[in-house]
């Protein structure tokens, strides 16, 4: 029997769109003309007939009834943090699967070669170098903010009656965007709700409970949590030494060496890190003390890099790849059973390089940028001062103010902008989905002015006893943002009447807008390495080209 909320849909009721790859429990695709919650896309997970017949039906029932019953708060909370069953799926009387929100778009990243993948925990466990190329910089302030992400979200299940049990870096993405780092969970099929398991709890390689210990409560979620806490400081994907985090933090490596305790009772609970770990994200150094030896950290005081924020790391290439967080790719996500599984780009034009395919991807985070500026734009004084400008709009008159005034000037309008978030990333995707043209069309075309106004606001500063290039780069960074949005509203004028993903990706506009893009990213990061120790000089914070 369905329990209470238990919404059930016809299979031959679902637009089925592309598949999204197969695994050892089934396969998954998009799910056109739907969102939950008037909100999410949709992604449908069908069981294969062999692990159909081992499914605990009631408990799956129960998982899809689960959400619909909370208060909307909660209810609202768990589809943003997991991708959490919201419907059954039915063929005549059998249930063949389930619907979910598909992953969002900020935790995916696009690797070296250019594929496009859900940016699972498993990229973080490697040495710093792998990171580098892979990720791009993250710093130990970010890991800390992770496990700070991954702790609340884990706690808060645990107060649900939930447990994640197959926690792995399998299942866990990570985002680095905005002020904090964030976390998704998937496979929340796997998850036990109120001791009910749709089935049989598993454990990945590497990743057990000790000996005997049933992987189905909440002090294994713990003992789990501890061991990815002290693998992502030892840089590797197995240990057990919470020696490099107690380096770190050692109030955070005494709780992780505790979680470890072969003793379930012995192990704090999560909300015992929380505090911990917001003092560890609050004070972490803003580098690596890096020294030879089998985990690649120590305490020699050799020192590697790193900003405080989100990273700056390259961008797709041969040379690295796009953080997650940082971009919004337009391709669509990929199933949420299993990760990180690869979803393939939008076709582009033959002769295109893994380059162009990470300036799609850069131009799109580069398009959640802008669009709270209006907001800041009203707020903000156009009076700074100065006549007379160069090439790039900004003035470079005399006796204006001194060296730290300037930059302090500089620094109020970078955080005016700092951290927004907007509706272009949704705008994109509708354009792709073919969906509310004019509405995103409306979008592009509003955040094109509002970017326009940000460089006006730049010009009217006085800039004088600052770095030319510096200035000009930042600028340069804004306008071809600019270009980009308008170049992306013309991509709806181009489809507009004969629109299908196809021709959205194939149009002349888009191709404009990704090079804007890639310029603009270019250009940002370069203003962000002129600026930040700039930054640091007056004690002011320093930034990653995604925080612009």
């Amino acid at each position: 029997m369905t329990g209470p909320g238990a919404v059930r849909i016809a299979r031959s009721d679902l637009a089925l769109g592309a598949s999204l790859g197969g695994g050892g429990q089934g396969k998954v695709w998009v799910v056109e003309k739907r969102l939950i919650n008037g909100t999410w896309p949709v992604a449908y997970k069908e069981y294969k007939p062999e692990v159909q017949t081992q499914l605990q039906i009631d408990a799956l029932e129960r998982m899809v009834a689960f959400l619909p019953g909370r208060p909307a708060a909660v209810g609202k909370w768990l589809a943003g943090h997991t991708a959490w069953p919201a419907a059954l799926v039915t063929e005549g009387p059998q249930i063949r699967g389930f619907l979910m929100r598909q992953i969002p778009d900020e935790f995916f990243m696009t690797v070296p070669s250019g594929d496009r993948k859900a940016a699972g925990f498993e990229f973080l466990l490697n040495p710093l170098a792998f990171v580098q190329k892979t990720v791009g910089t993250v710093t130990p302030r970010q890991f800390f903010g992770l496990l700070l992400a991954l702790a609340d979200i884990l706690e808060r299940l645990h107060g649900l009656g939930v447990v994640a049990g197959d926690l792995s870096p399998k299942n866990l993405l990570f985002a680095l965007s905005g002020a904090r780092p964030g976390c998704f969970l998937i496979d929340c099929d796997a998850m036990g709700l109120e001791g009910d398991w749709v089935l049989k709890p598993v454990q990945t390689p590497g990743w057990a409970l000790p000996d005997g210990e049933a992987p189905d409560t909440q002090q294994g979620d713990c003992y789990k949590f501890a061991l990815l806490a002290v693998r992502l400081f030892l840089h590797e994907q197995h240990g057990q030494d919470p020696a490099a985090l107690r380096r770190m933090d050692t109030t955070v490596g005494d709780l992780a060496a505790r979680g470890l305790s072969a003793d379930p009772a012995a192990r704090p609970t999560l909300s015992a890190w929380l505090d911990p770990l917001r003092r560890a994200f609050d004070t972490a150094p803003v580098t690596w003390l890096t020294a030879a030896g089998p985990t690649g950290t120590g305490t020699t005081g050799q020192r590697t890099t790193a900003s405080p924020r989100a990273g700056t790391g390259p961008v797709g290439g041969a040379t690295g790849g796009t953080r997650p967080g940082a971009t919004r790719p337009p391709s669509g996500p990929v199933p949420s059973y299993t990760a990180p599984a690869y979803v393939p780009s939008p076709s582009r034009p033959q002769g295109s390089s893994s380059g162009r395919a990470a300036t799609v991807v850069a131009w799109i985070v580069l398009a959640l940028i802008g669009l709270g500026v209006w907001q800041f734009m009203a707020h903000h004084s156009s009076d700074s001062g100065g006549s007379g400008s160069g090439s790039t709009g900004q003035t470079r008159s005399g006796n204006s103010g001194t060296r730290e005034e300037q930059v302090t000037a500089l620094n109020t309008l970078l955080a005016g902008n700092a951290g927004r978030r907007s509706g272009v990333s949704d705008a994109v995707q509708s354009m792709l989905r073919c969906s509310g043209l004019q509405d995103a069309r409306q979008v592009f075309v509003d955040a094109a002015e509002a970017r326009a106004d940000l460089v006006k606001e730049l010009g009217a500063l006085s800039v004088d006893q600052l770095s030319d290039d510096m200035v000009s780069d930042l600028s340069s960074a804004w306008q071809n943002s600019e270009k980009a949005d308008r170049a992306y509203a013309r991509v709806v004028d181009d489809v507009s009447g004969s629109c299908s993903s196809a021709n959205v990706v194939g149009s002349s506009s888009w191709q404009d807008a990704s090079s804007a893009g890639d310029d603009a990213t270019a250009a940002k990061q370069d203003f962000v390495a002129a600026w930040n120790p700039v930054a640091q000089e007056y004690g002011l914070d320093t930034l990653a080209w995604t925080d612009l």
